[in-house]
């Protein structure tokens, strides 16, 4: 899933991806988290950005091919324990 314009991320706490436009390719959670742990991906570099989608994560799992635009950066708000691994170009 990682090509040659491919960066990767390991997020588990609220933060800044990526600044300025991006495209997020596939979301990892590598560490499974207790009930009720996600990430919101929002597009924006604040946590009061609109948020583009959510992935819940209390089991692993590997989501690609997602291809999901973020005009305006990428910003992980997480809710939890899990660990993720965001993909993005």
């Amino acid at each position: 899933m990682v090509e040659l314009n491919h960066n990767v991320a390991n997020v588990n706490a609220d933060g800044v991806v990526k600044g300025g436009h991006g495209v997020i390719v596939g979301v990892k959670v590598t560490k499974a988290g207790s009930s009720g742990s996600k990430i919101e991906l929002k597009n924006g570099v604040v946590s009061g950005a609109p948020v583009e989608f959510t992935v819940y994560a209390e089991s692993t799992q590997d989501l690609g091919n997602i291809n999901r635009r973020f005009e305006a950066g990428i910003y992980a708000d997480i809710t939890g324990n899990a660990e993720y691994l965001i993909i993005f170009k």
